[in-house]
């Protein structure tokens, strides 16, 4: 019997995802991170020159090019088409990282995907969890978190799934409306039922 449980944690920026896994985390389950893998993965030099190729405005140098990461971001968060080469060519290298670490990993692992739906990748997992939270404390959070502005917070949820208009049913759900405390123990007693 394989006791392994692979599962996506997703919602839109600013919904408190990372906060999730991190409480996860602490709590002692297996966590995995696709920022912090894609982070590593900018680190290789095959990535650099993929990045190099499809964006050079935002990669300097050839024998050690360094990524300028909010260049990308600028580029692709103006330009819907980018975005989607960028993700394209990204995501499948992210994911195939998730899984060859999780494979060295037994029990409930518990994956942050942030564009799981948008890439197409929820039936990869044994089960997701959605953490929901009111547009507007989303939008606050983020331009406090990454010194975004309000037009640019817009821009980069606009480029996500509408997760106020998704049928969430197939998935847990923990809605994001409280303060830390109530959202930790929401998040520790699903993770125990799951």
């Amino acid at each position: 019997m394989n006791s392994k449980k692979l599962i996506a944690v997703t919602g839109g920026i600013g919904s408190g995802k990372s906060v999730a896994v991190n409480v996860l985390s602490v709590a002692g389950y297996n966590t995995l991170s696709c920022d912090d893998i894609t982070t590593d993965l900018y680190e290789k030099r095959k990535v650099k020159l993929l990045l190099k190729k499809l964006f050079p405005s935002a990669v300097k140098g050839f024998f050690n090019p360094v990524i300028d990461r909010k260049e990308i971001s600028k580029i692709v968060f103006n330009d819907a088409e980018k975005l989607k080469i960028l993700t394209d060519a990204i995501t499948p290298l992210v994911l195939n990282e998730v899984f060859a670490r999780a494979k060295k990993l037994s029990g409930k692992i518990f994956v942050e995907v942030p564009l799981l739906f948008e890439c197409n990748y929820q039936d990869s997992f044994d089960g997701v969890i959605v953490i929901t939270r009111p547009l507007n404390a989303r939008i606050e959070s983020v331009m406090a978190r990454s010194n975004l502005t309000e037009e640019q917070v817009v821009g980069r949820i606009k480029s996500q799934v509408d997760y106020e208009n998704i049928d969430l049913t197939p998935y847990h759900v923990i809605e994001n409306t409280g303060d830390l405390e109530q959202l930790k123990n929401n998040v520790l007693s699903l993770a125990k039922e799951i």
